[in-house]
Order: structure tokens, then sequence, then C-alpha cells
């Protein structure tokens, strides 16, 4: 048994990003105060759905990023965060484009404005876990789901 130093690579770029994703949704699930700030500040939802959303999403990027971390359901997890990511996206681009100045309640490391940097950094989360995933799926057919051993010659 052989575990290839690209793989081991690849797997280290998804707990990297299943932690930060775990790290963002813990934040948001102990500070839910805040989080609704954040998402009442975009003006996109009406207030009766604010909740929703405050108690739902951080536990899908807690959930997604422990099992990505864990390695259960990579490609789903991935597939996940990509789309959660794409989403806010959108809600970032939408935000900049009617002239909103909020933060964008990330729950990362600090708060930051909606803007340039916020759209590149979720265009890099995107690109991230988008390359993660067509690697997983790629891997999968060549040496089966869920492996991590590198497929003999």
């Amino acid at each position: 048994m052989r575990i290839s130093r690209s793989v081991l690579g690849l797997r280290t770029l998804e707990v990297v990003l299943g932690g930060l994703f775990f790290y963002a949704g813990l934040q948001k699930v102990l500070h839910p105060d805040e989080f609704a700030e954040a998402v009442l500040a975009y003006q996109l939802l009406p207030e009766s759905l604010v909740g929703v959303a405050v108690a739902g999403l951080p536990w899908l990027e807690v959930a997604a990023g422990l099992c990505l971390v864990a390695g259960l359901k990579r490609r789903s997890c991935l597939l996940l965060l990509a789309g959660l990511v794409a989403g806010f996206l959108v809600v970032i681009l939408i935000t900049m484009a009617r002239g909103l100045k909020i933060d964008c309640g990330c729950g990362l490391f600090f708060q930051r404005q909606v803007g340039l940097a916020a759209v590149l950094e979720d265009l890099l989360l995107v690109g991230w876990a988008s390359g993660l995933y067509w690697w997983e799926l790629l891997r999968s057919e060549k040496c089966g789901p869920g492996s991590i051993v590198q497929a003999a010659p």
C-alpha cells in the first residue's frame, strides 16, 4: 500500500478547507445575534426568514466542514461548500451593486466590509472546493470511492 505525496497534499487541502468552514460556522453558531445582524444588513430576506437562515446555514458549514476534515462523504461536502460560497458570492455582488457598505458576516478571523476582497476570497474558495471536487471525482473513477491509496501502474 502506497500513498502518493500528491494525494496526501490534496487531502491536506481538504482538511484545511474543512477546518476553515468548521471554524466559520462555529463562530456563527456561538454568536447567532451577530450573525442575525449581518444577515439583516444585506436586506435580501424578509425578517421572518432571517431566523431560519441564522439557525440553518451555520450548522451546514459546521457539518460539511467537520465531515470533510474527517474524510466522510468528501465529494458531497465539497459540492455543498462550493454551492454555499457561490450563493454567498451572488449575495455579495448584489449587495455591492446596491451600494450597501456592510460587514460581510463571514465568521472568519476578522471583520471585513462587502467589497472586492470578499469577492476575491469567495472566488478562491469556490475554485478551491471545485478543484478538490473534480480531483475526488477523477480519483474515485481511477482508484475506487474513498480510496487514498494510489492505483498500481
